[in-house]
């Protein structure tokens, strides 16, 4: 990843009104978690420490993010997973970052819609990364890993530590799921009429949206001062 100026994320919002992402005004970065292969580099404002088997990890404020963002290489490529309509877009607004990125959920279902000759199906990261056996190292199961209504419930009962090891346990799933793509080519899909598993030829690269496709970033306020 590293060699490729790869880094997988996964950012936080605390705030959710109905999934309305048209506002961006309406959301904050509470905690965000970036991989590149090697070290977890977490920011957030209410964990101090955060021990990722395996991995180093460096637990940083939030307003530490944004010097740390201008000084990646303009050539990163930012990988996430159902990333473009919110979680890209708050770090757009927040830093005006101009990487290229590329959504996983929205890639994946663009092969699969292709291969059957249908509409974009929809699917979850753990499913994905069952179906592609993937696996991470920081949660002793699948079934441990929160779905979206669950991390709000950990957030707002303070329980900010599960939520940061969530999150770079998605973090590490990503990563490891863009590898097997970007190396085979390719990913296993479940059949949903068969039940069986099929391989859809994917094109990791050819799914890249380049630098500056995404417009119209402007300041966070509650991130004021961390440039």
């Amino acid at each position: 990843m590293q060699t490729e100026k790869i880094i997988s994320f996964r950012v936080f919002s605390s705030y959710d009104d109905d999934k309305d992402y048209t506002d961006l005004d309406k959301f904050h970065i509470d905690a965000a978690v970036f991989f590149d292969g090697r070290t977890f580099y977490v920011f957030t404002d209410v964990v101090n420490e955060l021990i990722h088997k395996g991995y180093k990890t460096q637990v940083r404020s939030r307003k530490e993010m944004g010097a740390w963002i201008k000084a990646l290489d303009h050539e990163t490529t930012l990988v996430g997973f159902n990333s473009n309509k919110l979680q890209y877009q708050l770090l757009l607004k927040a830093y005006d970052i101009q990487f290229k990125t590329i959504d996983l959920m929205d890639s994946i279902g663009l092969a699969a819609a292709s291969y059957y000759d249908t509409s974009k199906p929809r699917f979850t990261l753990r499913e994905c990364s069952r179906w592609n056996s993937v696996k991470q190292s920081i949660l002793p199961h699948y079934t441990w890993m929160f779905t979206t209504i669950e991390l709000f419930d950990e957030w707002y009962s303070e329980r900010f530590r599960s939520v940061a090891k969530n999150l770079a346990a998605e973090c590490e799933m990503i990563a490891k799921l863009a590898h097997r793509i970007r190396k085979r080519k390719q990913v296993r899909w479940l059949d949903r009429v068969s039940g069986k598993g099929v391989a859809i030829p994917m094109d990791f690269y050819g799914q890249i949206i380049p630098r500056g496709f995404f417009k119209g970033a402007k300041d966070d306020p509650s991130l004021e001062g961390s440039e």
